[in-house]
């Protein structure tokens, strides 16, 4: 889409174009590196992915089997996978009827980022898995937002929602979290998952807010089951079986003071 108060374009068509420049490539690799791993351990047959990238191709292998659809308002625009055209708030799919839905950089350029993921938990099967990415607004590198001029451009024009704001949307849907992570530690180098010293201090490191340039998380949705008012454990004291006692039960009646004993 366009702002009509710029020239140049914002939301997702602005972002696929942002992930071409350097900068644009480091994050691209770093998140390409995490949904490849998470994808391949966790395979669904029906996955859809809110909003074209661009390089879909880097990650699409590690789900080659499943069934791959993107959402996306433009839909003129040439891709290899199938696409759906709609909006993230207003999902034209089936409820219950996804196993993967992957956010990447979504919320941060939606104007009602709740009703994205009120979307998202509808059509998500039960035991259905959400991975979202997110741009961490506490990171150093993002300073550049705050100026004027860079507001105007990709993608700091955009509302980023830290990492614990979204978890916290995601529990009110009940959808557990598995996995919350920062990640791209230093976005003007690619990392490499190859150097096994690097990769521990990343994550060390990971937990600081100021230097994680991005975020992951993954939920899966959890249907709501009933609290039984007892449980078997309960039954078994309270009713004894015939069999565990060898002496038959006895009443007692009092009728007119006289005490009785009914076998």
């Amino acid at each position: 889409m366009r702002d009509k108060n710029t020239s140049v374009d914002v939301g997702p068509k602005g972002l696929r174009h942002w992930f071409r420049t350097p900068i644009g490539e480091v994050y691209r690799h770093a998140e390409s590196m995490i949904l490849s791993a998470v994808l391949r351990e966790n395979f669904r047959k029906e996955v859809l992915q809110i909003d074209l990238i661009g390089w879909e191709g880097e990650f699409h292998e590690a789900m080659r089997f499943a069934h791959y659809t993107i959402l996306d308002a433009d839909a003129p625009e040439e891709s290899e996978y199938a696409r759906v055209t709609g909006t993230p708030d207003e999902i034209p799919i089936d409820t219950h009827s996804i196993d993967i839905v992957i956010l990447p950089h979504t919320l941060e350029f939606e104007s009602d980022p709740h009703q994205v993921l009120r979307e998202v938990n509808r059509v998500l099967k039960p035991e259905g898995i959400v991975l979202l990415l997110g741009f961490n607004p506490w990171a150093f590198w993002h300073i550049p937002r705050f100026f004027p001029k860079a507001k105007e451009r990709t993608p700091w024009h955009g509302r980023f929602i830290s990492r614990y704001r979204v978890v916290d949307w995601l529990k009110l849907l009940n959808i557990e979290i598995e996995v919350s992570k920062g990640f791209c530690l230093l976005p003007i180098v690619k990392s490499s998952p190859d150097n096994k010293v690097k990769s521990l201090l990343g994550k060390a490191m990971a937990w600081l807010p100021f230097l994680s340039a991005a975020y992951f998380i993954m939920g899966v949705k959890r249907t709501t089951k009933g609290t039984p008012a007892f449980h078997l454990n309960d039954l078994k004291e309270r009713f004894i079986s015939p069999l565990s006692n060898p002496e038959p039960a006895k009443k007692s009646l009092h009728e007119k003071g006289k005490h009785a004993n009914l076998h």
